[in-house]
This record gives C-alpha cells, sequence and structure tokens, in this order.
C-alpha cells in the first residue's frame, strides 16, 4: 500500500475517533461513576465508535513511523488531525472557527511542507 494512503488512513481515523468520541461525551454523565453511569458509558455508540476508529489508526499510525522519518511523520498525522478536526467540528458540531484558526491551519500546513522538505 503507498505511504500516502496509510498516511491518509491514519489522519481519517484518528481524526474520527476524535470527532465520535466529542459527539458521545456529550452524553456522558458527569457524577461520579456508578454502575448506572457505567452502563451510560458502555452503550454510548459513538463513544465506541470513535474508540474503535482510534484503535482502527493505530496500525496506519504505526506504518507511517515504520516508512517516515519521525521528525517528519509524527507533526503531519498529529497537525493535519488537527485541522481536519478544525473542519469537522466548524460544519458539524457548530463550534466556531475564527479567522485567527484559519491562518493557524494555514501556517501548520506551511510548516508542514517546509519540515518535509
Amino acid at each position: 500500500m503507498p505511504t500516502y494512503i496509510i498516511v491518509t488512513l491514519a489522519i481519517a481515523m484518528g481524526a474520527l475517533g476524535n470527532f465520535f468520541i466529542k459527539i458521545g461525551s456529550k452524553a456522558l454523565p458527569t457524577t461520579a461513576l456508578s454502575a448506572e453511569n457505567v452502563l451510560k458509558i458502555a452503550t454510548n455508540i459513538p463513544l465506541i465508535l470513535g474508540i474503535v476508529c482510534l484503535f482502527a489508526s493505530f496500525p496506519f499510525y504505526s506504518m507511517t513511523m515504520q516508512r517516515m522519518n519521525l521528525g517528519v511523520a509524527f507533526p503531519l498525522v498529529q497537525n493535519v488531525t488537527f485541522a481536519v478536526l478544525l473542519v469537522l467540528s466548524y460544519f458539524f458540531l457548530r463550534e466556531s472557527l475564527t479567522l485567527i484558526n484559519f491562518l493557524g491551519i494555514v501556517l501548520i500546513m506551511v510548516g508542514l511542507v517546509l519540515a518535509a522538505r
């Protein structure tokens, strides 16, 4: 499998995992753990999907680390995942995306291009 596909899958699965955990966490109890609260957590479908996505991202993340220099692979996966999450949260969770956020994403992408050279 080509490296760019592996990196894309690591980013996509990691972003989706965090996105679903955010959605699922809205329904989690904020009180202490009890049998009832554990049941709510264990039956929270978005939370379960998030955990599954994060677990599914690990093999792709591991292969990315195997194929690329750590100094490029780590910031690439982490920062692009961050950018994807900002966009997902803006469109689907109605969270704010300010001009400063957008400029930050642009600067991250420019930095990644420079770091990869």
